[in-house]
């Protein structure tokens, strides 16, 4: 018919009905293709985390940094990933990938899984830089937005406000005490980066804390006190603790000399490269560091075994000694809350020890004026029995941390038992006359 407009529909089951569903089903099979991708590389990743159960530990890393992996968790495995916080220690056994390693905290009942690598670290501090940047932009923008608000206080919402009454009967609105600011998003950080250390003449450098520090698999064991090493007083109590660890840790403990000042080994001297240059350059002093860092090396070397290892160490005698090198040893305080009997016990040695007894008294003063914090373990105890019970329990105690049941115990006792008389020194005329003197000790 004329002036009338013939409109044609699709009929059902044509391609042009079925248009829009096609789109959503290739959608769809789009979605199914990256499901099944997502689950075949969990699947890999699980297997790799199972089989990463018998593997030695390649390395350890002592945290800079806090990472909560329940709050945002990317890791290979969903909920595998591994929480820590700042001066935590790690044991990893394998890099996965660019972003994780697969490894575990150095703690009891703590499970191997994914721990975030220096590079997954360093994305993550970035973001969290660009959220806090994005937000204080957002705050002033808001706070510019309306500046019709500075001058009528009462509708200040930025803040809050302190209204008054004064004698007038007058209402007088003043700003409230100001308050710290505090995220108010309610939503956590998953990374939390420790206090950044400043350098330069007048602090305004900012220097750049790395995540990790690398460190030995075992923390070494060093024994301090109760006065200086190379005095009788000092040298036959920690060998008495010495030959108890011997017994109690037979076949899993290494006890070892250090001649070498390792107070000398700063993490910043020795792990520049320049500057470990200038130092085999330098004069003797240079070689003597040559000589400090081959004994770190050393000893870096005895803890991949994961025997406990312990430091007979000549020069150490305070803890600020190793502060600030890479071994991050174990601290034991070997204490005589009396100086009293440190005196008695000094003068029993006799006249050759009498005459340097202020040196010996001055430096036991100096350590019992130490923090706390200094201390990993301090041995108060009134006999050298009980201190030794107490030093192999808390060592017990790190030894089941670092070594979780599904790893099991060394393989052959035999093995072992070698691999601690190589390190073991032979009976020379000094440790016969340590024994006679211990057994004089004892007597008195």
């Amino acid at each position: 018919m004329k002036g009338r407009q013939m409109y044609t529909m699709p009929r059902q089951g044509s391609g042009e009905s079925g248009s829009g569903y096609s789109a959503r089903s290739s959608d769809l099979s789009l979605d199914e293709e990256r499901e099944h991708f997502r689950r075949d590389t969990e699947r890999q990743a699980l297997f790799q985390l199972e089989k990463a159960r018998t593997k030695p530990v390649v390395f350890a890393v002592k945290t800079n940094v806090a990472f909560d992996g329940s709050l945002d968790d990317d890791s290979p495995v969903h909920g595998s990933a591994v929480s820590f916080g700042i001066g935590d220690y790690l044991h990893v056994m394998e890099r996965y990938d660019p972003n994780w390693w697969i490894g575990r905290k150095v703690q009891e009942n703590c499970e191997i899984g994914f721990i975030p690598s220096p590079a997954k670290l360093e994305n993550l501090r970035i973001q969290l830089a660009q959220n806090k940047t994005a937000k204080v932009y957002s705050q002033k923008g808001t706070q510019s937005g309306d500046k019709l608000g500075r001058f009528i206080p009462h509708k200040n919402k930025e803040g809050p406000v302190k209204v008054t009454i004064n004698e007038d009967g007058e209402e007088v609105v003043t700003p409230a005490e100001p308050t710290e600011n505090v995220d108010t998003t309610g939503g956590a950080s998953t990374l939390v980066e420790g206090k950044a250390k400043k350098k330069g003449l007048l602090g305004n450098k900012v220097e750049t804390v790395p995540p990790y520090d690398v460190v030995p698999s075992m923390r070494p064991v060093v024994i301090i006190g109760p006065s200086l090493k190379g005095y009788e007083v000092t040298d036959m109590m920690q060998k008495a603790l010495f030959d108890h660890l011997k017994r109690r840790f037979e076949g899993r403990i290494i006890i070892t000399r250090v001649s070498a000042d390792i107070s000398l080994a700063k993490k910043n001297a020795l792990n520049n490269p320049s500057k470990r240059a200038l130092i085999e350059r330098s004069n003797s002093r240079g070689s003597n560091l040559v000589e400090v860092q081959n004994e770190i090396e050393r000893i870096f070397e005895l803890s991949k075994s994961l025997q406990l290892v312990v430091l007979d160490c000549d020069t150490i005698n305070h803890p600020s000694q190793l502060l600030k090198t890479s071994l991050n040893p174990i601290l034991v305080y070997l204490q005589i809350s009396s100086p009293k009997v440190l005196q008695r016990l000094i003068k029993s040695r006799g006249k050759s020890q009498t005459k340097n007894m202020n040196v010996q008294m001055v430096a036991a003063e100096k350590l019992a004026q130490c923090p706390l914090e200094m201390w990993d373990i301090i041995l108060h105890e009134n006999s050298l029995e009980d201190a030794s019970d107490h030093l192999c329990g808390w060592l017990e105690e790190y030894w089941a941390a670092t070594h979780p049941p599904h790893r099991g115990e060394p393989v052959g006792t035999t093995n072992t038992q070698q691999q601690s008389r190589m390190f073991r020194q032979k009976p020379t005329e000094e440790d016969q006359e340590y024994a006679r003197m211990r057994e004089r000790y004892e007597e008195e």
